[in-house]
């Protein structure tokens, strides 16, 4: 029998120690070198024992310049907040650490690198002289910049104006749960992030809501698209305003949705602009109709209005005939009136020159005007600032304004209310909460005129400032009376504000920019007083162009009948010829401010320079906004359409007769 499997026991026992310990010693080496972190292993003292490759590059030291020497001198980092250098021999390191320590590590470069480390006690009860610590050091550069861009990109988000809103994804609904959101979200909506997070989106919503959108919005969602769109949205006040928003998804690992972001923005300053420019744009475009049928209108008036007056003249003054002749001229007067409200609303009727008033006092002396308008089942009640408000208007168009303003609120009470009526005066803070943006802000007058009575829907008031649109019945309204207040108080540089509820009344507030009390120096308008006499002694010769044919017969006709000689065309180049090829001394050319192929100032300029003596009378039915664009001499004399006989004559007579002084 052999005499044993092991000739050495203890020799053998020896070897198998070795080879364990060799064993053990190249998977220590293998796992430090494997990890993603610098390891350093320490005996109990502190001294380096080892340490792995990662370690050797992070510290900036080789194997031989750290095995040996002591932690302190290997790792110098120092604390990120305080500066001041980390002590691994302290009480706060000794314990067992849970969680890494961030620290600055000092290189050998002298450069400091972001680190993070953990001291790890390894004790050996069994064998004390064995026990030590490993200290994990890993490199936090990426790290702590990945962090910088979060937060930079964090921070932007944060103070960027538009709101951004982070939910989940139950969009099913459309009340998907918010997550986050922005500051940009708080300054619009009035929310703090505190009372949103955890509630859904709907919180927006409310009855003016179109939940249409909303309905498309989720379908778009549902198909993976990013959604996009505007509706009505409500603040933490209640208050309403204009919300666009886009609505994009947000992709986890893989093509699953995590997350969705909203963008919004309040636009209802951009809208509320558009529309005004709309409107503007509209109301423009209705007033250059409502100059073009004045101006057509009022040749027709002056024809009606010239021969009355010459009828009139040859009739005795208890003449039946003379009577409804007087008649058909009120009729056409007051048709006069009518065109001048077209070209106030128009924004081109200057006729009306402003001056400087006290808004106050004309409205304290309309007061008894103004009450007559109304039966006595309507209460009127007047309130007035206690000093002055002086405002740039012609007294005529404010009272015009009362006027108005006074039928309407009549009619809207046919079984009795009451009428709040003021003045007084507001400052541009106060103003600039009412102004458009278009308008600077300063202090103005502020009339407030309010009803008690049915109140106007909102398809009416779209469309309140229309000419020609009335809610009254046939023959009880023209249409063109708030149309005028619009645009006397345009011309004005001020703002019309309009409010009003069914079944509770109607308000409307004018703010006219306020000017500081002064006298107004009066112009000579070098009125002319209508000669005893209206037809001509001397039998002077005048040339007529008139394209409308009516007109130049009419003209024509009235100048004849006063001993004038007179030559008529309807056209500018016959004019010319005819002035070239006639002997005749033209004394006056009466011509149409704007005639086919060429203007009338032109034609007068051109036979002026052959005939320097010539007098030259422009006739228009425009208002002077129109014709100030043609740059007319200064002293040029102008006769306005529709113009009496007797101012036409007396015109004509003064004109000639100052030449005849000269």
């Amino acid at each position: 029998m052999p005499e044993s499997f092991i000739e050495n026991p203890a020799a053998d026992s020896e070897s198998t120690s070795r080879a364990e310990e060799s064993k053990a010693r190249a998977l220590a080496e293998s796992l430090l070198e494997s990890s993603a972190d610098g390891i350093l292993v320490l005996d109990r003292f502190g001294v380096v024992e080892n340490l792995n490759q990662l370690a050797q590059i992070l510290l900036g030291k080789a194997s031989s310049d750290a095995v040996g020497r002591s932690v302190s001198e290997v790792f110098l980092a120092f604390d990120p907040e305080t500066d001041e250098p980390i002590d691994l021999t302290s009480e706060k390191f000794r314990n067992p650490q849970f969680s890494s320590t961030r620290a600055y590590l000092l290189k050998t470069d002298g450069s400091r690198a972001p680190i993070a480390f953990q001291l790890k006690p390894n004790a050996n009860p069994a064998r004390p002289e064995l026990s030590g610590a490993l200290l994990f050091i890993s490199d936090q550069s990426q790290t702590e910049s990945k962090e910088a861009q979060i937060r930079l990109i964090a921070t932007a988000l944060k103070s960027i104006g538009e709101g951004v809103i982070i939910t989940d994804k139950n969009w099913a609904e459309g009340d998907a749960r918010i997550l986050y959101v922005n500051d940009g979200f708080s300054e619009i909506s009035g929310y703090s992030e505190i009372d949103v997070v955890g509630r859904g989106i709907s919180l927006l919503h409310g009855k003016n809501t179109d939940f249409s959108i909303i309905e498309e919005m989720i379908l778009d969602i549902q198909a993976g698209r990013t959604a996009a769109g505007e509706m009505v949205g409500y603040k933490k006040d209640g208050t309403e305003f204009i919300m666009a928003w886009k609505v994009f998804p947000v992709f986890a690992s893989g093509a699953e949705i995590s997350n969705y972001v909203v963008i919004q923005r309040d636009v209802s300053q951009i809208r509320r602009l558009e529309q005004d420019l709309f409107q503007s744009q509209k109301m423009e475009a209705v007033g250059r109709l409502a100059g073009g049928i004045a101006h057509d209108f009022n040749n027709i008036l002056a024809v009606i209005l010239s021969f009355s007056d010459l009828i009139l003249e040859s009739k005795e003054e208890d003449d039946t005939n003379a009577k409804y002749l007087k008649e058909i001229r009120k009729a056409a007067e007051k048709a006069t009136d009518l065109t001048q409200q077209l070209l106030s609303f128009s924004r081109r009727n200057k006729n009306l020159k402003p001056e400087i008033l006290d808004a106050i006092k004309v409205a304290k002396d309309m007061q008894k005007i103004l009450r007559r308008l109304i039966p006595e089942d309507i209460e009127f009640a007047a309130q007035f600032s206690p000093t002055p408000v002086h405002v740039n208007l012609n007294r005529t168009a404010l009272e015009q304004i009362l006027i108005n303003f006074t039928t309407n609120a009549r009619d809207a009470m046919p079984d009795g209310g009451k009428i709040s009526f003021s003045i007084s005066a507001c400052s541009a803070e106060e103003a600039a909460k009412h102004l458009p943006d278009h308008i600077e802000a300063r202090p103005c007058m502020l009339l407030s005129f309010q009803d008690s009575g049915m109140g106007i829907d909102e398809a009416t008031q779209e469309r309140i400032f229309e000419p020609f649109f009335t809610t009254k019945d046939t023959g009880k309204g023209t249409g063109l009376g708030l149309s005028t207040v619009y645009g006397i108080v345009r011309q004005s540089n001020g703002h019309i504000e309009l409010t009003s509820e069914i079944g509770k009344g109607t308000r409307f507030r004018i703010f006219l920019p306020q000017v500081a009390a002064k006298e107004v120096e009066s112009e000579d308008e070098g009125a002319i007083v209508p000669a005893a006499n209206l037809s001509s002694s001397n039998r002077e010769t005048i040339l007529v162009v008139e394209d409308d044919e009516t007109m130049c017969d009419c003209i024509s006709g009235l100048l004849v009948y006063h001993n004038y000689e007179v030559f008529s065309t309807n056209l500018a180049e016959d004019a010319i010829e005819f002035f070239e090829e006639s002997n005749s001394d033209i004394q006056l050319l009466i011509t149409d401010l704007i005639l086919p192929k060429m203007r009338g100032s032109e034609l007068a300029e051109r036979l002026v320079d052959k005939n320097p003596d010539m007098k030259v009378i422009f006739m228009t039915g425009y208002s002077e906004e129109v014709y100030s664009q043609f740059k007319l001499p200064e002293d040029a004399t102008v006769l306005k359409k529709p113009f009496s006989l007797k101012g036409a004559l007396t015109t004509v007579q003064k004109l000639l007769q100052s030449d005849a002084k000269q």
